[in-house]
């Protein structure tokens, strides 16, 4: 009878264990999620210092045009204007934990101008961000704009 007993515990100590690390996971993810909204949340508003806080200093920015910026460089179009972000709209938003990086993956419709030129468009991405304490910082970036019949 103990032996059942004991079995029966160390199964529930087990499950218990493996209940609380998936639960950490979706905190994990969530709070991943808000980085990412804050981050976004911030280019639209164009908060050039709050913007900086989200980004590691060796970031890699690569634009759906292939154009790559570094985070000074980044941060610069943004101040500047050049490229206005209007709105960022994620959706189908996947997010993967390894250890302390999130690799985040979605559609985002993209509205704005660049330059003159007013834009809007949906763009399939990678998010690479790193997890620093309890805060975040998006250390690559990669975009691909998607047809019109895609999107």
């Amino acid at each position: 009878m103990k032996a059942i007993i004991f079995c029966a515990v160390m199964l529930m100590s087990q499950f218990m264990v493996v209940s609380v690390a998936a639960a950490d996971d979706i905190t994990t993810e969530q709070s991943a999620l808000d980085f990412q909204t804050a981050r976004f949340n911030a280019m639209v508003d164009a908060d050039v210092e709050r913007l900086e806080e989200f980004l590691a200093d060796d970031l890699t920015y690569t634009h759906t045009t292939g154009w790559i910026e570094t985070k000074s460089e980044f941060l610069s179009t943004v101040e500047s204007g050049s490229i206005d972000y209007m709105a960022v709209i994620p959706r189908e938003v996947k997010v993967r934990i390894y250890g302390d990086i999130a690799v985040i993956t979605g559609l985002s419709r993209m509205q704005g101008t660049v330059g003159d030129r007013a834009v809007d468009f949906t763009i399939r991405f990678t998010d690479v961000s790193r997890r620093l304490g309890y805060s975040w910082q998006l250390v690559a970036w990669q975009s691909t704009k998607l047809a019109a019949a895609d999107e």
